[in-house]
C-alpha cells in the first residue's frame, strides 16, 4: 500500500454524455477495533464473557477506526485518521473536480455508521433504517456504493465465484488485539488491508467487462437478473399484457398479500431436541424455487376480486384465494408443528414450539389457499373464513418459464466442467437471483436520513400506495403475487413430506430435511415419480421441449427440476455419522470424524 501523502494524481476517464462520471474504479474500506470500556479502564471484547452479570451491565462497548484504505484502480492508498482521509478526497477532487467519482463499498451500511460523524450525506438510499445500497458526499462529489448488495457474496467468495486472481487475506488480523491512529502494523497486517480493496477492485474489472460503465453496474444482485429479462420482454406486448392483469392494485388486497407471504419452512423436531442421533440421511429438493415457477400451474393469472368462501368445500380447484381466517380450539396432529407465531393475530391461549403454533383457543391468519389446505391436514381445529378473494389460476407467461429454463440449461450445462467454474459460478449466481427478483416488492416505506437526527422509515400512503401499484401495472413486468405462491407452493412440496415421515423428520430448512433411520424410502420414490409426471405435465401443456426441463451436464447425465435427492458429497450419496440440533438455524453434523457447525448469525469459519 501506498501513504497518503505520496498520491501525485491520475488521469480521469469521464464516460457518458448527459450524466458524465469518472470511470476509473475507486474502492475504499475501514478496519476498526472493538473494545470494553470498565471503570475507566479499556478491555479487549473477547473478555466480556469473563467479566460479572454486573461488571457487564456496566461496560461500555466502543468502536474506533485506525486505518482507511482507498483505492484508484489498483494502487491503493491508506491513512490512519479521518483529517489525512479528508486532505487526500480533497486532493483526488483537484484531478477531476465536476464530475462524479463512484467508491465500491463491501458493506457500505458499516463505513457509514463511521463516516456519516466526518461527512454530510445526501441522497442516501436504503431499503431500510441503516441499510446503506448507495449515498452521496455533499463536501465532494463522491457517490458511494455498496458491492455487497451487488454480489449478495462475502468479500471472501467473490475471487471463487468471479474467478479473480486475487483472494481476501484471512488470519492476518487479530480483531481481539486492541489498535489505534498510532498502532504500527506488521507488513502482513497491511498487506490483509489492501487485499480488501483489490479483490472489490478486480471483481468491478469483471462486471465492466459487460456494464462497460460503473455507473450502469446493478445496485443488488437481483438487477443483474433482472436487467436481462427486462431486455427480453421490452417489446413483448403479450408477456406484458398477461402480468399486466395479474398485478393487484387495490390497497386492501396488497396489504392482504404482504400478511400471506412467507418464507420457507426452517424447524426442529422436538423430540429430537438436545438429542444426538446417529446415521442421519439428508434429502435436498434440486432447485426447489424455480421448480415450483416452471412447473406449476397455481399461480394467480388475474387481479385478487371479492368473493363469499364459507368453508374449504367451496373452494374451486381451478381459482387461487387469499383468505383471513380465525381458527378456535386448533391443535397440531403431528411432532412437527407448522402455522409460524409471527404470522397471528389476536392471539389467545397458545403453547408454541420455537416459534411454531402447537396449539391455541384462538387466532387470525392470512393465507392462501394452499397454506389453509395444508393446515386443515395438520390440525385439528375450527374455523371461520372473514374474508375471502379469488384469482384465476395458471401457469406463469411462458416467456418467464423459458428464461428460467435457459438459466437453468447454462447452469447444468457449466457444472464440473474443467475450465468452466467461473461461468457455472456466473449462471448459478444468476440463476439462484431469479426467485429473489419475483419477491422484490418495489413498494417500501419512505427511507430518511438526516445528518443531524439521523434515520426515519414513514410509511406511505394509502393514496402513495396506490400509486406505486399503478406504476407497476404499467410496467407489466413481475407480478408480487406470483412470489407468495412461490413460497406457498414449495412449502407444501416440502411439508406434505414431513406429514408423511413426521416421527423420522428430526429437522427442515426451506428446502432441505434430514430424516432418522427407518423413514420409509417409498414416500420419497413416490413424491418423484410426481414431480416426473408433472414436469411432463408442464412440458406438454406449454409446447416446451421436455429435455429443457432437465438438461444433461457434461456427462451426459439428466438433472429433472424438483427431484428429492439424498445430499451428496463429491457426487456420492452419504449420511451424517451423528446430528444434533437445538432448533431453528442451530445444528451440528459430524461426517468422518469432522464436526461442522451451524449458528444462525455465526460465521462459519468461528464455530
Amino acid at each position: 500500500m501506498i501513504y497518503w501523502n505520496k498520491y501525485e494524481g491520475h488521469l480521469p476517464k469521464i464516460m457518458g454524455k448527459r450524466n458524465k462520471v469518472d470511470n476509473n474504479i475507486y474502492t475504499f474500506d475501514i478496519e476498526t477495533t472493538s473494545y470494553l470500556i470498565l471503570n475507566n479502564k479499556q478491555l479487549p471484547t473477547n473478555e466480556y464473557l469473563k467479566l460479572t452479570k454486573k461488571e457487564q451491565e456496566e461496560c461500555e462497548f466502543r468502536s474506533t477506526m485506525y486505518i482507511w484504505q482507498f483505492g484508484i484502480n489498483n494502487k491503493v492508498y491508506y491513512g490512519r485518521t479521518y483529517e489525512e482521509l479528508f486532505q487526500f478526497m480533497n486532493r483526488i477532487e483537484y484531478y477531476c473536480t465536476d464530475k462524479k467519482k463512484i467508491v465500491f463499498v463491501h458493506n457500505l451500511s458499516w463505513e457509514f455508521q463511521f463516516l456519516r460523524n466526518i461527512f454530510h450525506f445526501k441522497n442516501v438510499v436504503a431499503r431500510k433504517s441503516h441499510k446503506v445500497m448507495k449515498c452521496e458526499i455533499e463536501e465532494f462529489n463522491f457517490e458511494f456504493r455498496c458491492s455487497l448488495y451487488m454480489t449478495n457474496l462475502a468479500l471472501e467468495k467473490l475471487p471463487k465465484v468471479y474467478g479473480l486472481d486475487v483472494e481476501k487475506k484471512t488470519g492476518d488480523l487479530d480483531y481481539f488485539k486492541i489498535r489505534h491512529s498510532n498502532t504500527e502494523l506488521t507488513e502482513e497486517e497491511l498487506k490483509y488491508c489492501e487485499n480488501d480493496c483489490l479483490v472489490v477492485y478486480k471483481y468491478i474489472l469483471k462486471e465492466l467487462e459487460k456494464y462497460e460503465t460503473v455507473k450502469n453496474i446493478p445496485l443488488t444482485s437481483t438487477g443483474h437478473v433482472r436487467r436481462e429479462l427486462r431486455d427480453k420482454i421490452m417489446l413483448d406486448f403479450k408477456y406484458k399484457y398477461k402480468t399486466k392483469k395479474a398485478i393487484n392494485t387495490d390497497g386492501h388486497i396488497y396489504n392482504l398479500m404482504l400478511q400471506a407471504f412467507a418464507g420457507g419452512y426452517t424447524h426442529a423436531n422436538w423430540i429430537y431436541t438436545d438429542e444426538i442421533i446417529k446415521n442421519v440421511t439428508s434429502y435436498d429438493f434440486t432447485s426447489s424455487y424455480p421448480y415450483c415457477m416452471v412447473a406449476f400451474d397455481n399461480f394467480p393469472m388475474s387481479k385478487f376480486k371479492k368473493c363469499y368462501v364459507k368453508s374449504e368445500k367451496d373452494l374451486w380447484d381451478n381459482l387461487c384465494y387469499i383468505l383471513v381466517v380465525r381458527f378456535k380450539n386448533i391443535k397440531c396432529k403431528y411432532y412437527n408443528n407448522f402455522i409460524s407465531l409471527n404470522k397471528c393475530r389476536n392471539l389467545k391461549g397458545s403453547r408454541v414450539d420455537n416459534g411454531r403454533i402447537i396449539s391455541a383457543d384462538e387466532l387470525e391468519i392470512t393465507l392462501t389457499e394452499i397454506d389453509f389446505k395444508f393446515f386443515l391436514k395438520a390440525y385439528e381445529c375450527e374455523y371461520e373464513i372473514i374474508e375471502s378473494y379469488y384469482a384465476r389460476k395458471g401457469y406463469l407467461p411462458k416467456q418467464y418459464i423459458e428464461f428460467t429454463l435457459e438459466k437453468y440449461i447454462k447452469k447444468t450445462q457449466y457444472k464440473n466442467v474443467d475450465g468452466k467454474e467461473i461461468e457455472y459460478n456466473l449462471e448459478k449466481q444468476l440463476f439462484n437471483s431469479l426467485y429473489g427478483m419475483s419477491v422484490t416488492n418495489n413498494i417500501k416505506d419512505i427511507v430518511i436520513f438526516d445528518n443531524i437526527t439521523g434515520w426515519e422509515e414513514i410509511p406511505l400512503s394509502n393514496d402513495e400506495i396506490l400509486n406505486e401499484l399503478e406504476k407497476e401495472e404499467k410496467k407489466g413486468f413481475l407480478s408480487f403475487s406470483w412470489g407468495i405462491y412461490v413460497t406457498s407452493i414449495a412449502r407444501n412440496n416440502l411439508l406434505e413430506n414431513v406429514l408423511k415421515l413426521d416421527e423420522y423428520t428430526i429437522y427442515c430448512d426451506t428446502d432441505s430435511c434430514k430424516l432418522k433411520e427407518g423413514y420409509n424410502k417409498k414416500v420419497i420414490e413416490d413424491y418423484n415419480k410426481e414431480v416426473m409426471k408433472r414436469l411432463q405435465k408442464a412440458s406438454k401443456d406449454l409446447e416446451i421441449d421436455i429435455n429443457k426441463f432437465m438438461p444433461k451436464d457434461i456427462k451426459g447425465k439428466k438433472h429433472p427440476l424438483g427431484l428429492f435427492e439424498n445430499e451428496t458429497i463429491e457426487g456420492k450419496n452419504f449420511t451424517y455419522d451423528e446430528f444434533i440440533t437445538q432448533g431453528a438455524k442451530k445444528y451440528a453434523v459430524k461426517i468422518n470424524d469432522e464436526i461442522k457447525i451451524t449458528v444462525a448469525g455465526v460465521p462459519k469459519k468461528r464455530c
